[in-house]
């Protein structure tokens, strides 16, 4: 986690400091590492630390915290950039402090500290499991930037060309992150497979929405309703992740869960485009996969309904 952060840090200050473009990008690269390191070893500290009902609740926390965060973040990077173009880089020195904070105060768990999984000693890494997790987080993260990334080409389409007009219709939205955070926080003990359900249907609604809207103001409320789902789909990925593997597989495993997060960031853009292309706008794309989010729906529903069927009924 420490040299995670100095990583960040570093990298992230690197532009306020040169002129090169190649320094910049090196730097650029240098927080990507840092970043990676941090999601990583923050998420298997936190399953490590805490029993899953307060784990639960700090996923909750983290959540309607960043997304604060989030937000006054892209405020302060506006007001720093009246500066010049190196001044927003100084936001990154915001991991100076958390590196402080992290070497005071953050400890090496063990196996008798916090929650975990108990399994025997030397069991393999489960791979299968761990391809399953991957699997879903990659097709559940490559929806959820469906909105994130293309949302301001779709207000284009909107007849919304005006770039600043564009920014403030795009933030708006983005106030359902931390009542879908909140969504998480309330529905944990309704378990995975129901909360995927309502995001899913979250997802249905707004993308679907969007892709008949009329105006921007229609599609601005339908992008909201889709940043709800935005902001328990996170939490809930990586509770599940965190619940299925034990104390000595959970940082590989969380590792997996990051990168296949990231993977999606990278994949989603290209799907979006293939199905666009296919359907001939970005409003029609959204429509498609809003749909793809009601099949999931049903999928889960069914699955469900075929476990409870073959389960055998308890022993009265």
């Amino acid at each position: 986690m420490l040299y995670a952060m100095i990583f960040y840090g570093a990298g992230g200050l690197i532009p306020f400091f040169v002129d090169s473009f190649w320094a910049v990008v090196g730097g650029r690269i240098v927080i990507g590492l840092g970043e990676a390191g941090v999601l990583t070893v923050v998420n298997t500290l936190m399953a490590d630390y805490f029993e899953e009902k307060e784990r639960h609740r700090w996923l909750m926390v983290q959540g309607i915290v960043g997304s604060v965060l989030g937000t006054l973040t892209v405020a302060g990077s506006g007001f720093l950039a009246a500066q010049g173009w190196h001044w927003p880089f100084l936001v990154y020195g915001a991991a100076v402090p958390i590196l402080l904070a992290s070497a005071l105060y953050l400890f090496e768990p063990d196996r008798q500290t916090g929650g975990h999984t108990q399994s025997p000693k030397g069991l393999p890494f489960p791979y299968k499991v761990a391809i399953l997790v991957c699997g879903v987080t990659m097709l559940l993260s490559t929806i959820y930037y469906v909105q994130v990334i293309n949302f301001s080409l779709v207000l284009k389409e909107l007849g919304i060309n005006d770039p600043r007009s564009i920014g403030l219709i795009s933030a708006v939205p983005t106030i359902g992150v931390p009542i879908g955070a909140i969504l998480f926080g309330m529905t944990t003990r309704f378990g995975t497979r129901n909360q995927v359900q309502v995001v899913c249907l979250l997802y249905a609604i707004g993308l679907i929405g969007i892709g008949f809207s009329a105006n921007y103001k229609m599609a601005l409320g339908f992008a909201f309703v889709q940043q709800i789902g935005n902001g328990a789909l996170i939490p809930i990925l990586i509770a599940w992740a965190q619940s299925m593997f034990s104390f000595e597989h959970r940082g590989r495993a969380m590792g997996w869960w990051a990168s296949s997060f990231f993977i999606a960031q990278f994949l989603s853009p290209a799907v979006v485009n293939v199905v666009r292309v296919w359907v001939g706008t970005l409003q029609d794309a959204f429509t498609i996969f809003g749909f793809v989010c009601v099949a999931l729906v049903l999928v889960v529903w069914f699955a469900r309904m075929r476990f409870t069927v073959e389960s055998p009924s308890p022993a009265p």
